[in-house]
């Protein structure tokens, strides 16, 4: 009797052991599989109804695409949201919740449900619009002696300059500040002996805060980063505060590169992505990046493969070569690769949408791909 009862308590313990084992099995492939869905997902892609065109911007987590006559606001899936007739050699400007619009000397505002908040006839022809946070800036009238128009969202009037842009070509504008309460605006004077930027700073609806000659090399683009005003040019970023006194110990030279893109958090230094110019002007040939974030973080990356663009999101690069996406996180000595699910090569990297996804165009054709995740990385 007692042989029988220890033989049914082996029994018992085989079976105890075997469902242990099983149970420890079955843990160990859910860490494992939840560890490599922390570490990459697949690439998926979405085509989008409309042929590839220069006219193509991201718009928070949408796309949107002038055809010509109508502006059209599309989901990452390719569902188009709403459609906004403008007319022929209409322009458009975005941020993540609005947009500015301008065709001829009629300029609109539009809101992410493609309602038009103002509409106006400014009296004169509307060279570029830019919108912020709290106002919009419109550049009307004629190339050498325009005027810079500021509104709120609803129309009304806060601001007018044209005594600062006699004989001068305005190039672009932005705002910036914590509400975008600042205007910068960026002109050219071609009429001196040597061609000459100028950045100009304003507070909106009180007097002009500063003005800067920034020299003969030229500036391309004006970015703001925690409290600083990153002017870039084709030699160095400078950095000026918010009423236009430089502080030449943020200098930084980057001769040679040409910034690809950046990333902007609400809090702490941006993430500026460069490239060589010889690799990026025209031939889109991408082999090395470099990421420059605060006074702390100056790297550079070798690419794999020739790319022919690059992005940050997330605190994370990557590349798009004809074939593959590449991806390194900020403290990455080497990239992951990812094959591309598209019937062909892809030709451009166009934009980044908010959620972390690209557009990708495929010849004629534009898709939207979302863009495979990492583990967060600390960094800068």
């Amino acid at each position: 009797m007692l042989k029988k009862q220890t033989r049914m308590s082996r029994g018992k313990a085989t079976l105890i052991l075997i469902a242990v084992l099983a149970a420890a099995g079955l843990l160990t492939w859910g860490i494992l599989s939840l560890v490599q869905d922390g570490q990459t997902t697949g690439i998926t892609a979405s085509r989008l109804p409309c042929p590839y065109d220069e006219n193509i911007k991201a718009f928070g987590h949408s796309v949107l695409y002038y055809d010509g006559m109508s502006i059209h606001c599309m989901s990452a899936t390719g569902a188009v949201r709403w459609s906004f007739q403008l007319g022929a050699n209409a322009g458009f400007d975005c941020d993540g919740e609005h947009i500015a619009a301008w065709v001829g000397s009629t300029v609109y505002i539009l809101d992410q449900n493609g309602n038009s908040s103002y509409n106006d006839n400014l009296g004169e022809e509307v060279q570029f619009c830019r919108i912020g946070k709290q106002y919009l800036g419109a550049v009307v009238g004629e190339s050498d002696t325009p005027r810079l128009l500021v509104k709120d969202l609803t129309g009304a009037h806060m601001d007018e300059e044209a005594d600062a842009y006699k004989n001068l070509i305005l190039l672009d504008l932005g705002f910036y500040g914590p509400n975008g309460e600042y205007l910068w605006t960026l002109a050219l004077d071609v009429y001196g002996t040597a061609a000459n930027s100028i950045l100009n700073t304003f507070e909106v609806g009180k007097m002009n805060t500063g003005e800067v000659s920034l020299g003969e090399n030229i500036t391309y683009r004006v970015l703001y980063d925690n409290g600083t005003l990153r002017v870039i040019n084709t030699r160095k970023m400078r950095a000026f505060n918010y009423r236009g006194t430089e502080d030449t110990a943020q200098s930084v030279l980057v001769y040679g590169w040409r910034l690809l893109d950046d990333e902007i958090p609400e809090r702490g230094n941006a993430l500026m992505l460069f490239s060589p110019t010889s690799q990026s002007d025209s031939i889109y040939d991408i082999r090395e990046l470099r990421l420059i974030s605060g006074s702390s973080v100056d790297k550079r990356y070798s690419l794999p493969a020739s790319c022919i663009g690059a992005t940050v999101w997330n605190r994370t690069i990557y590349a798009l070569s004809a074939t593959q996406l590449l991806r390194a996180g900020l403290n990455d000595s080497r990239f992951t690769t990812f094959d591309l699910p598209l019937p062909g090569e892809a030709t451009r990297l166009v934009d980044t949408l908010s959620d972390g996804r690209i557009i990708v165009a495929c010849g004629e054709d534009v898709y939207v791909l979302t863009l495979p995740r990492g583990n967060l990385i600390s960094g800068v």
